[in-house]
């Protein structure tokens, strides 16, 4: 039997060998690149947890913590771990003190978004090669 892709993608292909075990073969064309794509995710999410800072609602501090507590930079997901995280970010049953974060309120990532999108659009593309 010789060595069937399975299946074939741009990225490479799932190959069934001689010997019937499967296998990955990435394509080098890709791989060459892996770097520079981690690189630009591991500074998405670093930015992603920065810019979202000012628009978390802050009491303790344990909510923001928990972003770079529960967040596996590179992961391309950040994560708010704090129990009430998600309760606070569609702000059900919560009032938000301002007095520390003027700019708090429910939904902060989207608020970072709406100002810092194209600077995390231009800086990922930077980082990972395309322009």
């Amino acid at each position: 039997m010789a060595d069937n892709p399975l299946l074939t993608t741009p990225r490479g292909s799932i190959v069934q060998t001689k010997a019937g075990t499967v296998k990955i073969e990435w394509n080098p064309q890709i791989m060459r690149f892996n770097g520079q794509y981690s690189a630009a995710q591991k500074w998405l999410d670093n930015e992603v947890i920065k810019d979202c800072d000012p628009f978390v609602p802050f009491r303790t501090g344990e909510l923001d913590l928990s972003a770079k507590l529960g967040t596996d930079i590179g992961s391309g997901e950040v994560g708010y771990i704090a129990p009430y995280a998600r309760k606070m970010y569609y702000g059900l049953g919560f009032d938000f003190d301002r007095s520390s974060h003027p700019q708090a309120q429910a939904q902060w990532f989207e608020a970072a978004k709406a100002v810092h999108k194209q600077t995390w659009i231009n800086g990922a593309k930077k980082l990972a090669g395309g322009g």
